[in-house]
């Protein structure tokens, strides 16, 4: 059987194509993502965020064989380095806003996927995401490409210079998380929108320790 793999292309400053080939038919995900048990976003999140409430639900440890395999599969070392290796190619400011060669980078990072379902009048408005983020993807598990189930991404808070992405089997995109990053997305079709959702994130209980007292009161 053909492995998972994934395969980035810059296409322009603020994000990059992502390309990821399954060795199954879309219509066996689907199957086995219809048999998941969805929990409502909110119920999977620390500050049990809820502006979805109906409309998107998560299933972050699923059951479905090949569903597991994509999840080992984006947490795996080899996809976690290749997407790191990326981000350096493709962000000209990426090593000054983090501060990190690549490898301290890697050492410092987690990659995991999770599963979402869109409802119909889905609607993620303009936004950047939560800096522990240090990179966002989305892998589209659709039928072709569809402008009701994308996303797009813009220069500006106001929605300057849109580029929406391509949607199909395996198409998607990955971007830095960074002060233009502006993107929206949306269910605007008729079908529960399903998709994979990455999140490359900083291990902060992990980082290097100052040597300096922690509480020694600073000065101003």
């Amino acid at each position: 059987m053909t492995p998972i793999s994934i395969e980035i292309t810059p296409h322009r400053r603020n994000f990059s194509l992502m390309q990821t080939t399954f060795p199954w038919q879309l219509s066996e995900l689907i199957g086995e993502l219809e048999q998941e048990e969805w929990h409502p976003y909110g119920a999977a999140t620390a500050v049990q965020h809820d502006v979805w409430t109906g409309k998107r639900f998560k299933v972050h440890d699923p059951k479905g064989v090949r569903l597991n395999q994509i999840k080992r599969f984006f947490a795996s070392d080899e996809a976690r380095q290749y997407v790191v290796d990326c981000l350096y190619r493709d962000k000209p400011n990426f090593a000054v806003n983090w501060q990190m060669y690549p490898w301290r980078m890697f050492q410092n990072t987690v990659m995991h996927a999770e599963f979402t379902k869109d409802l119909p009048g889905f609607e993620n408005g303009i936004h950047c995401d939560m800096r522990r983020l240090v990179a966002t993807g989305v892998v589209y598990l659709a039928e072709g490409d569809d402008e009701r189930v994308s996303s797009c991404f813009y220069d500006h808070p106001d929605r300057h210079n849109p580029q929406r992405v391509e949607t199909g089997y395996g198409k998607g995109w990955v971007h830095s998380n960074d002060f233009d990053t502006w993107h929206d997305g949306w269910n605007r079709g008729d079908q529960n929108r399903y998709s994979i959702l990455l999140g490359l994130t900083l291990k902060l209980e992990h980082q290097p320790q100052s040597t300096d007292n922690p509480t020694k009161p600073t000065s101003d």
